[in-house]
């Protein structure tokens, strides 16, 4: 028998340090325990179906193709055994670095207010024998809008389970020869599942169900706790504030995040690069880097001086 009854709502539209939270803040999920969920991925993995497939009813638009058809963040939920589990689907806004100015930015930071004050798992959706640059450049995206604390709350869902012929999946992953993908399985802790889509009624169901308890699970081991970070800490600071100008300041500080994390990813790099040089020729670009800067010191001395000059006269 089902654990779960599914009870729809209408949908909404909507420091890399870890804090732990106590779940559900709002009067609904004082009634009943709140699950939030973020269906992340590139476009085409199926996150919509598969959040379909999760709430047990058709609520996110979806259609198989390589167009992305969902547009903006947005939410639906569902009950299940005790929980009230609410489901964040989002449109293409982690294939690539997202300029400010950019409207997927925006969408960025709804996809924060949708899941605030924190998801307490986020589900990367990809296909079955298909784990590609694609789809490890979303994982990079997801690390530099959340944190890099984030893996330790994320389950991946594969979609086409029916390609398993019956086959085990965590046979399939232990076997697997992209080495990307079971690196990422192991910083997730082990934690993945497998949906058909296409399936319905009991099979469905059973699917959403183990997702759902791989979930539980991890809520257990937080102790109740769910995601967050200071990006989280500010939506909550700013829940009373007009909707939009809360939106800008989130999106904002999103914005301001992937700037300072792409910064010190190139640093790293570039630290890394210079540790392998040969002595030589570390020797010649600290003789050249000092004699830039020494050339710099002297051109502001001299301004300065022609200014006193100029002054004086």
């Amino acid at each position: 028998m089902s654990r779960g009854k599914v009870s729809m709502g209408q949908a909404k539209m909507g420091s890399d340090e870890e804090h732990l939270h106590d779940s559900a803040e709002n009067t609904q999920s004082r009634q009943k325990p709140t699950l939030r969920l973020i269906l992340v991925g590139r476009t085409g993995a199926g996150k919509s179906a598969t959040g379909n497939s999760i709430l047990g009813q058709r609520r996110f638009p979806s259609r198989l193709g390589a167009m992305s058809v969902t547009t903006a963040c947005t939410t639906a939920s569902r009950k299940w055994d005790k929980w009230h589990v609410e489901v964040v689907d989002t449109p293409d806004i982690f294939s690539s670095d997202v300029p400010r100015t950019d409207p997927r930015c925006k969408e960025r930071g709804h996809c924060y207010l949708l899941s605030a004050p924190g998801p307490h798992a986020l589900l990367l959706v990809t296909q079955l024998g298909r784990f590609t640059a694609q789809d490890q450049q979303v994982v990079r995206q997801v690390r530099d809008m959340f944190g890099e604390g984030v893996l330790k709350w994320m389950v991946i869902v594969f979609t086409r389970k029916e390609d398993l012929a019956g086959g085990s999946l965590h046979d399939y992953v232990r076997g697997t020869e992209n080495r990307a993908l079971r690196e990422l399985v192991a910083q997730c802790g082990g934690r993945v599942c497998a949906f058909d889509n296409r399936a319905t009624g009991p099979e469905q169901e059973s699917q959403a169900e183990q997702l759902l308890g791989l979930v539980e699970g991890l809520v257990r081991e937080r102790e109740g706790a769910h995601y967050s970070n200071e990006v989280y800490e500010l939506a909550q600071q700013l829940r009373w504030a007009d909707p939009g100008k809360r939106l800008q300041r989130v999106a904002e500080r999103v914005a301001a995040r992937g700037r300072r994390r792409r910064w010190s990813a190139w640093l790293r790099a570039a630290l890394a690069a210079w540790s392998k040089l040969p002595w030589s020729w570390k020797f010649g670009l600290a003789l050249l880097l000092g004699g830039v800067l020494l050339h710099w010191l002297l051109l502001q001395r001299r301004q300065s001086e022609v200014f006193a000059e100029v002054k004086s006269g």
